[in-house]
């Protein structure tokens, strides 16, 4: 019932993968982020838990798999053997700007999921009780699962790169709650589209943003502020589209 691995020269493994150096030793592995990482931020006790058990084996396959290699600094900060690390980087030849595509109304992105550590829903409820008041016609772009339907709310599930490109190129913000992340490819994506990135403090938005260099990071409390003050200031949205862009091409996959 195992796959077969014998006609591979290499195979690279996205996530634990614990037993699979048994099978195959010429395994490069990639460590997207840490266990650990998400139990500091879990708000439930069961997840807590599970997530300290999954920081357990990410510390044996790292041990045992020395081929690991984790995609930013941050992924590797909770883990001592993994001692490699090279960056997402974003294909700027797909995403890039088109300020033709902009939408005339008011427009934010977030990509990610409703539950857990992404924030979605918290994000939805934002956008009903503070955005849509001050700006009847923004609309919410959630590229997630499908949730309640509700003014102002598009759902896109399931949609192809190029799609996904022509959503950043059109909204006016990219916004995201999120409590963790190892990287947080979608900033990055956001700047090479040219549009502004609005995101939480997390390890991995402080890596790619930094401290505020990039984009703008703002704790829960002042979210909802600074995401109407971007939606409200033109010339704010403009000086960070030109410094996205500058981060955009040195994580370029070029």
């Amino acid at each position: 019932f195992l796959p077969r691995y014998g006609n591979l020269d290499v195979l690279l493994a996205h996530g634990d993968t614990v037993l699979l150096g048994l099978k195959r030793r010429k395994l490069v592995r990639v460590m997207h982020g840490s266990a650990l990482g998400e139990a500091f931020t879990a708000r439930n006790p069961l997840r807590f838990v599970a997530q300290f058990v999954i920081y357990f084996q990410e510390l044996v396959s790292a041990l045992l798999q020395p081929n690991t290699v984790g995609v930013s600094r941050n992924s590797t900060r909770h883990n001592p053997f993994v001692r490699k690390w090279i960056y997402n980087g974003v294909d700027t030849n797909r995403f890039r700007p088109n300020p033709a595509a902009r939408s005339k109304e008011p427009s934010i992105l977030f990509v990610g999921t409703l539950a857990g550590r992404k924030r979605g829903r918290w994000l939805l409820d934002m956008f009903q009780d503070q955005i849509l008041p001050r700006f009847p016609g923004s609309i919410l772009h959630l590229v997630t699962e499908p949730g309640p339907p509700l003014p102002g709310v598009c759902y896109h599930t399931g949609i192809s790169d190029e799609a996904l490109a022509l959503l950043y190129q059109e909204c006016w913000v990219y916004a995201s709650p999120s409590r963790y992340e190892g990287f947080g490819l979608p900033y990055l994506e956001a700047m090479a589209s040219g549009t502004p990135v609005l995101a939480t403090s997390n390890p991995g938005s402080r890596e790619v943003i930094g401290d505020g260099e990039f984009g703008i990071l703002a704790e829960d409390p002042d979210f909802s502020c600074q995401l109407l003050m971007l939606l409200s200031d033109e010339n704010k949205r403009a000086e960070l589209i030109e410094k996205g862009l500058i981060r955009a091409e040195e994580l370029s996959m070029d």
